[in-house]
């Protein structure tokens, strides 16, 4: 007797997630619709970006289950850690952390695309990208998701996203635009896309 597997485990979530950093800040931008199999659109208000605390945001990409149930992880983490020490994880320890659970996983990985940022001790900005088993590293900018290919070679202008829309038919709707500055809170924007 032979037993078929399914070779597509999940099903694929198209979602679009990008970061960049600077000298005194870091931006995390993902669109909000969420589809299937590139036409049936699910929601047209998922969330992708996750502030986890003043000075760290997730963005993240892939199966939305494997999605929530690592911002859970993360964010009791975060509980614990300001519980026994009295303050907020700074992001190069987040990293960290976040490295370490998807490494936890790497037999039965999340099926997710993870992009870290916010403010190091200095002020700069980061950004941490990651890979399903955990690998990591710091770069100045990142993209993941269906239109990262491209989203990439448009960062270096602001219609990364809408470029992305015109040309890959899961992203759309609106941006989910996310601002941590040095010394300041984290500024939340949506701005319009198409809706088509």
């Amino acid at each position: 007797m032979i037993i078929k597997i399914s070779s597509v485990c999940y099903d694929l979530l198209y979602r679009s997630t990008c970061a960049i950093a600077g000298e005194n800040f870091a931006i995390v931008a993902s669109d909000t619709r969420m589809s299937q199999m590139e036409i049936n659109i699910l929601t047209r208000d998922a969330e992708k970006v996750h502030v986890l605390n003043d000075s760290v945001i997730l963005a993240t990409s892939g199966f939305y289950g494997d999605v929530l149930q690592l911002k859970r992880v993360l964010q009791a983490r975060l509980h614990k850690y300001r519980f026994d020490y009295r303050t907020d994880m700074s992001v190069d320890l987040m990293a960290e952390l976040l490295s370490r659970n998807l490494y936890y996983r790497r037999f039965f990985p999340y099926y997710t695309g993870a992009i870290l940022a916010g403010i190091d001790e200095n002020g700069k900005g980061a950004v941490f990208s990651y890979d399903p088993i955990g690998c990591i590293e710091r770069i100045v900018y990142a993209a993941t998701g269906a239109a990262e290919p491209m989203m990439i070679p448009f960062l270096d202008c602001q219609d990364a996203f809408r470029t992305a829309a015109e040309r890959e038919i899961s992203t759309g709707d609106k941006i989910h635009l996310v601002i941590a500055e040095a010394g300041k809170p984290i500024q939340q924007l949506h701005l319009p896309l198409r809706e088509d």
